[in-house]
């Protein structure tokens, strides 16, 4: 990406940003002084824009002529910004109010058209900017999470017709979008039912990905679609074979309506001995149903789910749809096929291929029985005596195996959080740090990062050159992927933890949590997040962004478009002792 559009970017961001912000009725001082700083690095970044833009061309003085519309818009918000900061820095006289708001409507009639200059600008850009998937994926995330923001700050949305403020509606935007599931407002009472609605929608979306939906409409609407498009898809679908993009998005899209409708009705039948039977019922049971396959964790109850924990139904049709969209959807078809297999095998003296696990099924299955059961037994073992000492025995493993489900990435609680033991806590910020399968709706590093990282481990203390997984040879550049994947997550919730202990102090194990929560996309909270500063906020948000579209995809994003082009120098060898 050249130097010209990160700037066009960036600026178009922060104009998004400051016309959300403008929207608020009450600015806090902190708002203000967030305000002030974006005003002064929109100054600035188009200041460097047009800088950059004359030095670029060759004939300079012909290319202000043909631009002297965007030069003198320039020049008009720049006077505008200087009126803006001089009745912030001195005290106007009365009647002076609607010269400002009048200043304030000169600067974002120049800033909405900026915003469509850069767009017009940026249209080749994005047009080509489909053979580069990650870069794709990163800007549709952000468009998304904006568009929610916005929506969440409009007074149609709240119980109280105000709407949400920047931060609070940024933030929620972001965990709906990037299925987390942390709130710092109540989604119970908080919100009106276009709100839910919207909420609802996003965490779809975000479950899904706005990409996959897209194409699924082109497959709807019977459109072609272009290589650039196939190669798209089948980054996102993990699909090493764009040939088979089209039958994995029919069955991300068919398995994610029979999956989502059997749950909402077996919810429904949970709900409405104590809700009864209407259509509140109904789309609570879908909201759940939806928040719990996409592993968002959102509940439109107070207290999450605690009510329900004794309830034969929610908590087990919750657990199942946690651990189906956890899996991911490549062992959902592997596992379909070798049903379908079996079947056809029962009924027809042809049945077919074979078919079989994959290693990639198996290293997810048994990983996730693994850590579901291991993480049923230490919290029933840490926390039966101290959050749950009043629950019955049978009561006290279903809640432990609900929680221990709950840590792949979902978000959903029915045991309080705020005082659980030190030990549980690190307990589950390492199950939550570990997360569920690559290509499915949870984050985490992966189960499968996590095996190949201690395959390679194995290997090395076995003294064996290849990474092996079962009788299956992995690449060295696969497992690399993954101590990559292990670098960067490790990084990213230890500066996370760092900048949030430097805005507020407290439990610091508390703050871990609440980091790794949110970059693993799980959602569970030890009860801070709503007493957080808009700065640590702010943090929680970056790591919930990078947690959903994953290291790999930043990695590729910023990194150089044709690595093949890249000079190849070949270095003396060196030494380093270690250990």
């Amino acid at each position: 990406m050249k130097f010209h559009h990160v700037v066009i970017i960036i600026t178009l961001v922060l104009t998004v940003v400051m016309l959300f912000l403008d929207q608020e009725n009450n600015p806090g001082p902190e708002l203000v002084v967030v305000s002030s700083i974006i005003d002064y690095a929109i100054l600035t970044l188009i200041i460097v824009e047009i800088i950059s833009s004359i030095f670029s061309v060759r004939y300079p003085f012909m290319y202000i002529r043909e631009h002297l519309f965007s030069f003198v818009s320039v020049a008009v918000f720049f006077i505008v910004f200087m009126v803006v900061n001089a009745q912030t820095a001195w005290q106007l006289p009365r009647g002076a109010e609607s010269l400002v708001l009048l200043v304030l409507f000169v600067r974002n009639t120049v800033l909405t058209l900026r915003i469509f200059g850069r767009i017009q600008k940026l249209a080749h850009y994005v047009e080509n900017m489909t053979i580069r998937p990650a870069q794709t994926i990163l800007q549709s995330f952000i468009f998304v999470i904006l568009s929610g923001t916005f929506l969440l700050m409009m007074g149609f949305s709240t119980t109280d017709g105000m709407g949400l403020h920047f931060i609070d509606a940024l933030f929620t935007s972001t965990s709906a979008v990037c299925v987390t599931g942390l709130i710092v407002v109540d989604t119970a009472t908080a919100f009106t039912f276009l709100g839910k609605l919207i909420i609802m929608l996003l965490i779809q979306v975000g479950g899904l990905s706005i990409m996959v939906l897209s194409y699924a409409a082109l497959f709807a609407l019977r459109r072609k679609t272009s290589l650039a498009d196939k190669l798209l898809l089948s980054y996102m679908l993990s699909e090493e074979d764009a040939k088979s993009f089209s039958r994995s998005l029919k069955t991300m899209i068919y398995s994610t309506i029979i999956i989502e409708g059997t749950g909402a009705v077996l919810l429904f039948m949970g709900f409405s001995p104590t809700m009864g039977v209407s259509f509140g019922t109904f789309f609570y049971s879908l909201f759940h149903s939806i928040s719990a396959f996409c592993n968002a964790g959102f509940a439109l109850f107070s207290n999450n789910l605690e009510s329900y924990r004794t309830s034969p139904i929610i908590p087990a049709t919750i657990a199942g749809l946690i651990i189906l969209g956890g899996i991911s959807f490549a062992v959902i078809l592997n596992v379909r096929d070798i049903l379908a297999y079996r079947i056809r095998r029962v009924f027809s003296k042809n049945p077919g291929k074979p078919e079989q696990l994959n290693v990639n099924s198996v290293v997810v299955l048994a990983g996730t029985l693994i850590l579901i059961v291991s993480g049923m037994l230490m919290i029933y073992f840490l926390e039966h005596g101290r959050a749950m000492k009043d629950y019955s025995l049978g009561d006290q493993y279903y809640s432990a195996f609900f929680q221990s489900v709950t840590l792949r990435t979902a978000g959903f609680n029915t045991i309080p959080l705020g005082n659980l033991a030190g030990a549980t806590y690190l307990l589950m910020i390492v199950y939550m740090f570990i997360g569920a399968a690559s290509g499915g709706t949870a984050g985490g590093i992966k189960i499968n990062t996590v095996a190949l990282i201690l395959a390679r481990i194995r290997g090395m203390l076995r003294g064996e050159s290849q990474v092996r997984l079962g009788n299956y040879y992995i690449s060295s550049e696969r497992v690399a992927r993954s101590f990559i994947v292990l670098i960067f997550a490790l990084s990213s919730i230890v500066l996370g933890t760092f900048f949030m202990l430097v805005f507020d102090e407290g439990d610091y194990l508390k703050i871990l949590f609440e980091a790794t929560s949110a970059f693993g996309t799980v959602g569970l909270s030890a009860g801070i997040t709503s007493g957080l500063s808009w700065m640590s906020k702010l943090v929680l948000v970056f790591l919930m962004y990078f947690g959903r579209v994953g290291p790999l995809t930043i990695l590729v994003a910023v990194g150089k478009k044709d690595q093949a082009q890249a000079t190849k120098i070949q270095y003396p060898r060196g030494d380093i002792s270690i250990g």
